[in-house]
């Protein structure tokens, strides 16, 4: 066992944190828990205290959870989930399980269906957390019966708001709908896009050669996905229910596109614009400068890379997760 300095001065609590030498975990114990606290690490990992697949927990690994104040669950959905029956028989009624899943409902209904007797919560970073946590957001899950003064939901905003996070709370079906539309839709939409450069009559490198910023953001958008371990992205648009009716919706719209081009309806194109940005309200205006601001930046390394003041030649994506462990959630754009 080892203690952390990471946060303000809490209470001494005993955490295990169960998928630790994810990247996901390695966040979590960053910024949750306190220099008071004892953190035993659980995973399949040299350096844990517990090297095994949580998921088929030891007598040792039980041992730790039936003494612990907190069980963090840094892993995929389905490891997660598998723990859940071993979880509801050795952890104390009075301990908290806090999941870090990007699709929460389903754990939560698990977890009711077992007569689960810890309270289970939810923190989902709306961000890898290979990037600085500063200004990032950061979503809370408890269920709708838990009140304001939630002391597990107040402890955890605390912490997070004390390293400059932004924090939302949120029930489990609010949290995972909300999923489907930042996270289902989006890479959905991204995966979708470089599917069909790929299917194009065109050389892609003389295609990347010559696209304007918009193409290229999205092609950037795609190869940060292609970098990433691609059950980070399975599980997003697997496991979250609603994220059939997004893609459905997004499908439907393309089709709507093409209807409007296909009977030269000018008209009606111009009106879906206007009423688009009538409905974005004042992120219309905010969101354009960011895109201006991000084109920009795409130009400065283009320039850079044509006149040689940028060493890094940028043709290959940067790997940014290596699943080394299937039982630890890693790295994603979440």
């Amino acid at each position: 066992m080892s203690d952390t300095t990471a946060g303000p001065a809490a209470a001494h609590r005993r955490i295990v944190l169960l998928g630790a030498a994810g990247t996901v975990g390695r966040w979590y114990r960053t910024h949750l828990t306190g220099a008071g606290d004892t953190v035993t690490t659980a995973g399949l990992s040299a350096g844990t205290d517990h090297d095994e697949d949580v998921r088929i927990p030891s007598a040792g690994l039980r041992s730790a959870v039936a003494a612990a104040d907190e069980v963090v669950l840094a892993l995929p959905e389905d490891v997660a989930a598998a723990c859940l029956p071993w979880l509801a028989e050795s952890a104390r009624p009075e301990a908290v399980i806090v999941s870090t899943c990007s699709v929460q409902l389903p754990l939560f209904e698990a977890a009711s269906e077992l007569g689960f007797r810890p309270r289970l919560r939810g923190v989902n970073p709306m961000f890898s957390p290979t990037l600085p946590s500063r200004g990032q957001s950061v979503v809370v899950i408890a269920p709708e019966s838990a009140s304001g003064a939630d002391p597990h939901v107040s402890r955890l905003s605390a912490r997070l708001g004390a390293g400059s996070m932004t924090v939302s709370v949120m029930d489990p079906a609010g949290h995972d709908a909300a999923m489907s539309v930042l996270q289902a839709l989006p890479h959905a939409a991204i995966l979708s896009f470089v599917d069909a450069l790929l299917a194009a009559p065109v050389d892609v490198a003389a295609l990347m050669r010559i696209a304007p910023p918009p193409a290229r953001t999205l092609a950037a958008l795609a190869c940060r996905i292609l970098a990433a371990p691609p059950e980070i992205y399975w599980d997003i648009q697997r496991a979250n229910a609603e994220g059939s009716a997004r893609r459905k919706e997004l499908m439907s719209s393309l089709q709507g596109l093409d209807s409007l081009v296909d009977a030269d309806r000018a008209a009606g194109f111009h009106a879906a614009l206007a009423s688009a940005a009538e409905q974005l309200g004042p992120y219309a205006a905010e969101g354009a400068q960011e895109c201006q601001d991000l084109f920009e930046l795409i130009q400065r390394r283009r320039t850079a890379r044509q006149t040689g003041a940028d060493s890094s030649p940028g043709t290959a994506p940067t790997v940014v997760g290596t699943r080394t462990d299937p039982t630890e959630e890693q790295p994603g754009d979440r």
